[in-house]
């Protein structure tokens, strides 16, 4: 999938495209800052939303001023709001490995770990360019005659009914090999970030999901300080669904798009995610 890259920009910069993203959210949902996770970016900026939509956090700064701060800070802002609902805010290690946050595995493995996982008959084979014979436009992607179109989100009355209810649970998988095998991380992060496209799909917010960068972002900052990734996100998707039970979202697909086709992967065979920077994009098979 797609790959992290060391970053030249400053902290005013990165504050800029998070911004930017913002507000691309806002244009898919008619109450964007409500879905608060779908901006969120690492474990504090996760326990803010969780906080304010538990009526808590009545002093905290804004959702933008919030993330203009260190993780220290983050957290010391969190810590009472967060204790009254019995929420414990976990500190930042004196240390982070920066290295291993921006660089989990090789472009290389990380190719071949999804297409073993999306694959399964092994009908996908791994290739240094595989939309070498796709076209690209900004709502399809064909290949080899057969179209790729790009999804949005989807109104309620759209989806199946249980899909919101409690019962639906994320089910994303528990790591459970060797903490230092790279491979079996990229297959385990693979699997695991196929099963979260899915279930996004199914609650209708397609236009609004994590790059797959983003998403392996997520899984050392939480892991990083001793947290359980998969419960992190089933308690995100809890929220999420709420959200979504409570609030309308807008169906418009974006007229333009912005990506590499470098920065595209399959996935599960019927779908190409495209990591955008600020907006993900997925186009799906029908």
């Amino acid at each position: 999938m797609v790959w992290f890259k060391k970053s030249g920009f400053n902290k005013r910069d990165r504050f800029k495209k998070r911004c930017f993203f913002f507000f691309l959210l806002l244009s898919s949902t008619s109450h964007g800052g409500d879905f608060c996770l779908l901006a969120a970016e690492n474990y504090y900026e996760q326990l803010y939303c969780e906080v304010k939509a538990q009526g808590q956090g009545k002093r905290l700064p804004s959702f933008y001023d919030f993330q203009k701060n260190n993780e220290q800070t983050q957290a010391f802002l969190l810590k009472r709001p967060a204790a009254r609902l019995g929420i414990q805010v976990v500190l930042p290690k004196p240390q982070r490995s920066t290295y291993r946050v921006q660089k989990p595995v090789s472009v290389t493995r990380a190719k071949e770990a999804l297409v073993a996982s999306s694959s399964g008959s092994g009908e996908v084979e791994a290739k240094s360019n595989p939309f070498a014979e796709c076209i690209f436009h900004p709502r399809k992607i064909q290949c080899a005659g057969v179209s790729y179109n790009l999804i949005g989100n989807l109104s309620n009355n759209k989806l199946s009914q249980e899909v919101l209810e409690g019962k639906n649970k994320i089910n994303i998988p528990y790591f459970e090999g060797e903490i230092g095998d790279q491979r079996a991380l990229s297959e385990y992060l693979s699997k695991a970030y196929g099963q979260y496209i899915f279930k996004m799909l199914e609650i209708g917010l397609g236009g609004s999901t994590f790059s797959y960068n983003k998403f392996v972002y997520l899984y050392y900052d939480v892991s990083d300080k001793g947290i359980d990734f998969s419960q992190r996100f089933e308690t995100m998707f809890g929220y999420l669904k709420q959200d979504k039970q409570n609030l309308a979202v807008s169906e418009k697909l974006p007229k333009n798009v912005y990506f590499k086709k470098e920065r595209c992967d399959w996935l599960r065979k019927k779908m190409v995610v495209c990591d955008g920077g600020q907006k993900n994009y997925i186009y799906q098979r029908y």
